[in-house]
């Protein structure tokens, strides 16, 4: 999921500050914060974050953040990305844990500014910095162009996803997007993409 807007003009000039967040450190007060930025982010599914802000059953492993302070000395969030473990499962039953990135955003009024493309380069860091050597992500085809700028690639073949339910789902409505965190070239084929939870509880089910 990202926002429909981003930049097309970048000013580096004067870097955000940003802040990589465990999940376990986001307090209440701070999960409301980003529940109310996502919300103004993606109108057409404000509901969704009314009570959380976990996609597919799974929580963020880690969150990149940029906080705009406001004159009362409270802040709100300006740029959000989740990120999310997934394992990738191949049609050769190879697996491989990936970051998984989520509601990519930034508030309007900070757009074409560079800030995605500075949050982007701090989550992938922070990524191949835990050894993970892939990221993905989905994202509308008009972001597509953005996207292969920063240096995404748009997968070869289909890929699967599973909801709640341990069901596949296949991803129509958006475009899936793969990105080398290290020299190890993306899997071929078909992919599925899981969270770990879901692999276990498949493996569970053989048993």
């Amino acid at each position: 999921m990202a926002a429909e807007i981003w930049e097309t003009e970048y000013d580096m000039t004067e870097p955000y500050p940003l802040e990589t967040i465990d999940e376990n450190a986001i307090d209440v007060a701070l999960d409301s914060r980003i529940r109310e930025h996502l919300s103004r982010c993606f109108p057409d599914s404000p509901d969704k974050f009314l009570s959380h802000r976990i996609w597919h059953n799974i929580p963020p492993d880690y969150t990149v953040l940029v906080r705009q302070k406001q004159s009362d000395g409270s802040d709100f969030v300006i740029g959000h990305i989740a990120v999310v473990i997934r394992t990738i499962t191949t049609t050769w039953n190879w697996r491989y844990n990936a970051a998984s990135l989520q509601g990519v955003s930034v508030a309007e009024g900070y757009r074409h500014t560079g800030l995605a493309t500075q949050m982007l380069k701090c989550a992938l860091d922070e990524a191949k910095r835990r050894g993970y050597l892939y990221a993905v992500l989905f994202c509308k085809e008009p972001l597509v162009p953005f996207y292969e700028k920063q240096g995404w690639h748009l997968t070869d073949d289909s890929v699967i996803m599973w909801n709640e339910q341990d069901c596949p789902i296949k991803m129509r409505s958006n475009c899936p997007m793969y990105k080398e965190l290290t020299e190890k070239s993306f899997p071929e084929g078909p992919v599925d993409l899981h969270n770990p939870e879901q692999v276990g509880m498949a493996q569970r089910k053989k048993e």
